[in-house]
């Protein structure tokens, strides 16, 4: 009896062995979201879609949030990227390292100066925005009629439409 026990366990260690394989790179990524801040080789990514924990206890709205070590250094805040990972510290906002990290083309309006990625990385120096808060950039328009931006952005509890005039610094 205790032969049989010892070669199913054996047998069954074995086939976890065969089907695992730590190469394997998810198809689809583990966060979408808008680079809202940089450290070092860190990007602090934040995803603009809620996710909704309110049938189990949680809140409503909850947006997932994660600096990731080993970001390539030409990212930039303001740009939208995909991030795969393995694993995540649970804190807020959570940390982890990017196994691979792909910007996701934004398309400049027609007679636009600026792209998405300068607009928002000026509406996040506004003023307005509350640095002890994770900022989420929930959408990005440009008003033609006006030629402004409008970034939504949701720090916290509150919420800002911060418009951006569509003009380039000397700097940029």
């Amino acid at each position: 009896m205790n032969k049989l026990i010892i070669t199913v366990i054996m047998l069954l260690f074995s086939l976890s062995l065969i089907g695992y394989n730590p190469d394997t790179t998810a198809v689809e990524p583990g966060i979408e979201g808008y680079v809202v801040g940089k450290a070092d080789n860190q990007i602090l990514v934040v995803s603009s879609v809620p996710k909704d924990y309110s049938s189990t206890g949680g809140v409503k709205e909850f947006y997932n949030a994660i600096w990731f070590s080993n970001a390539p250094k030409d990212i930039s805040i303001g740009q939208r990227v995909q991030v795969w990972y393995d694993m995540v510290l649970e804190s807020y906002p959570g940390q982890s390292k990017a196994n691979q990290v792909s910007v996701v083309s934004s398309s400049q309006p027609e007679h636009a100066n600026l792209t998405e990625p300068e607009v928002i990385r000026k509406a996040l120096t506004s003023q307005g925005m509350d640095g002890a808060e994770v900022p989420v950039i929930k959408a990005v328009n440009y008003v033609a009629e006006k030629d402004i931006w409008i970034v939504h952005i949701k720090q916290g509890k509150a919420e800002l439409n911060v418009q951006v005039i569509d003009e380039k610094q000397d700097s940029e």
